[in-house]
């Protein structure tokens, strides 16, 4: 039991997945962050490099500091905490994936499933319910059709 609790404690369920989700969407918003800072900085930067007049570059120049100094470290924490966000919303879909394909695979080995069972803030919850009345109906036709150990057989089977 203590093995159970382990695994569901960890927040890299599927690696692969999770990871993969979790990059994907930080270079996506990334990209959304960058042409963010570009519409920000575009102002203070068009004056700077196509004026020569130094009344006029001393308050872009200004503004432009400013912005670099608040912007990109808020920018970069943000980033980090959308990273995380993902590896952690991840694992409410990765989690009941891992679970899925360990009833399947008992399934198509023809194994007893495990019990199924997701976290209430799991998603596939209505996925679970199904699989929880696949398993069940499963179990109680495995029990009806298979010999019970010291039962005499069927008639008809007798030599």
């Amino acid at each position: 039991m203590g093995a159970a609790e382990d695994r569901r404690r960890t927040r890299i369920v599927d690696r692969q997945f999770q990871l993969g989700l979790a990059v994907r969407l930080l270079l996506v918003l990334t990209i959304l962050f960058a042409l963010g800072l570009l519409l920000a900085f575009a102002p203070s930067y068009y004056i700077l490099a196509t004026t020569n007049d130094l009344k006029s570059l001393e308050p872009a120049a200004a503004e432009f500091l400013v912005l670099n100094k608040r912007l990109l470290p808020a920018a970069l924490l943000s980033l980090a905490g959308i990273f995380l966000y993902a590896i952690f919303f991840s694992h409410r879909i990765a989690g009941p994936l891992y679970r899925i394909n360990a009833i399947l695979r008992a399934l198509i080995e023809g194994r007893d499933p495990p019990v199924v069972k997701f976290r209430d803030d799991d998603y596939f919850q209505p996925t679970a319910a199904l699989l929880k009345e696949l398993s069940e109906k499963m179990r109680a036709a495995r029990r009806s059709v298979a010999p019970r150990p010291g039962a005499d057989p069927p008639p008809g089977d007798a030599e």
